[in-house]
């Protein structure tokens, strides 16, 4: 029975709470995070804090301003959309790929079971619980390629990808309600085999090029 049973380490668990509470909101975007106080209120010393904090750094979620201390990021909409568009690329291409070699049989009922999985969540008000799982719906679509590298690349992106569904729907359950209806949307034109009406869906949902103007952003 060795080995069955993980110990968490604290650094772990440090961690988790503050994604979560990124992704709650209840450390807001741009807020300072006050390495002192978090040993106070977690009773835990500067150790796991700055662990846990770097981990977070590495995944983009929190930032390090010289001389200043660590923040939660506050990207302007220039930026996220940005973001957006490597993933747009990323799935589109594996999605091409997964089409044209005769993949999408495997990876339909893949994207089904997500689908369920998703308005099971937003059925019982779980807009967090919604979040954390909304992007294995386009996982299910990389993991179709085979390929274990690009599911990698994916999934370096997957924590910073939940933060900015908080950016643009903040929590809210009818903005997440949209998310499903996109992903729903997505899924039948793919049902229908149509190649590119599923890709301009997807550009649809992922990021919004209208706003840019004239190379820059509005907030």
């Amino acid at each position: 029975m060795s080995g069955l049973i993980k110990k968490i380490s604290l650094r772990d668990q440090v961690y988790e709470y503050l994604k979560k509470g990124i992704l709650n909101q209840d450390f807001k975007r741009g807020e300072n995070i006050n390495l002192d106080e978090l040993c106070r209120t977690l009773g835990v010393s500067n150790t796991p804090i700055r662990e846990s904090i770097n981990l977070l750094v590495k995944e983009g979620l929190i930032e390090y301003k010289h001389n200043m201390g660590f923040f939660v990021i506050d990207p302007d909409k220039k930026t996220v959309n940005e973001i957006l568009q490597v993933v747009f690329f990323l799935v589109v291409a594996a999605y091409r790929f997964c089409y044209r070699s005769g993949k999408m049989q495997k990876v339909l009922p893949a994207l089904e079971a997500q689908l369920q999985k998703q308005k099971k969540l937003l059925d019982e008000g779980n807009a967090v619980g919604y979040i954390d799982i909304t992007h294995d719906f386009e996982r299910c679509i990389i993991e179709g390629v085979g390929n274990s590298m690009l599911v990698k690349e994916y999934d370096a992106k997957e924590t910073l990808m939940a933060f900015i569904s908080t950016y643009y729907s903040d929590n809210k359950l009818e903005a997440l309600k949209t998310i499903y209806a996109q992903h729903a949307h997505i899924l039948e034109l793919m049902k229908a085999e149509k190649l590119e009406d599923a890709v301009l869906a997807m550009r649809e949902h992922y990021y919004k090029p209208e706003l840019y103007v004239n190379g820059q952003n509005q907030k």
